[in-house]
């Protein structure tokens, strides 16, 4: 409960610093944790959408839209932003295979593809 209240106070803190200081990429990515921490799907897209838009070469604002787009069961576009996010430098491959957002992607074919092509490209001397 007490984790809740604070959950709740950072996330009313936050929405008031936005509404001030709305290009803030703090802020942006705080209110987007924040939002998925409570379960709010849409207002956690929203930001990521944001950041992404306000910070095009942050891979870690990429794979986080990935993750929104495909919660959204938005395929084919989650698949290119994990791949821009990859192409900027996100390179943790394992929390990509581990990341639960990513699981209504996974049984795609261009996902798979992909992962192997990542992953034989990591492994290869």
């Amino acid at each position: 409960m007490i984790a809740n209240n604070y959950i709740e106070f950072c996330t009313q803190f936050y929405e008031s610093l936005y509404r001030r200081r709305r290009t803030d990429l703090s802020v942006i990515q705080i209110l987007s944790n924040l939002y998925a921490s409570q379960g709010d799907k849409e207002g956690s897209f929203k930001m990521d959408r944001r950041h992404v838009r306000l910070d095009p070469l942050n891979p870690i604002a990429h794979y986080n839209l990935a993750c929104g787009l495909s919660l959204h069961g938005k395929t084919s576009a989650a698949i290119e932003s994990l791949e821009t996010a990859v192409a900027l430098g996100y390179n943790d491959l394992q929390w990509i295979c581990d990341d639960v957002d990513l699981d209504p992607i996974r049984k795609n074919e261009k996902f798979k593809m992909f992962l192997v092509n990542h992953f034989s490209r990591i492994s290869s001397p």
